[in-house]
């Protein structure tokens, strides 16, 4: 197998989509302890504020990302 000096610059970041994985990992436990403190008769200041302002910076993350990836592709395919 021929190995060039390329190394990993041709690849996609992927950095953006595994934070957001993570930051979805963290939304779904605010979302499941805002609840179960409710249950237990305590209250979760901004229970569903924070919940839903997580799932929006996920999906800036993915966007982010796919736009990245994008612009990274073309810049690619313009100078090869």
């Amino acid at each position: 197998m021929a190995h060039s000096g390329a190394g990993h610059q041709d690849l996609p970041a992927t950095w953006p989509f595994r934070a957001a994985g993570t930051i979805l990992i963290v939304a779904m436990v605010w979302f499941c302890l805002g609840f179960a403190l409710e249950d237990v008769g305590e209250e979760l200041s901004n229970h569903l504020p924070v919940f839903w302002l997580l799932i929006l910076a996920a999906v800036v993350f993915v966007a982010g990302g796919a736009a990245f990836n994008i612009a990274r592709e073309r810049r690619r395919k313009r100078t090869a």
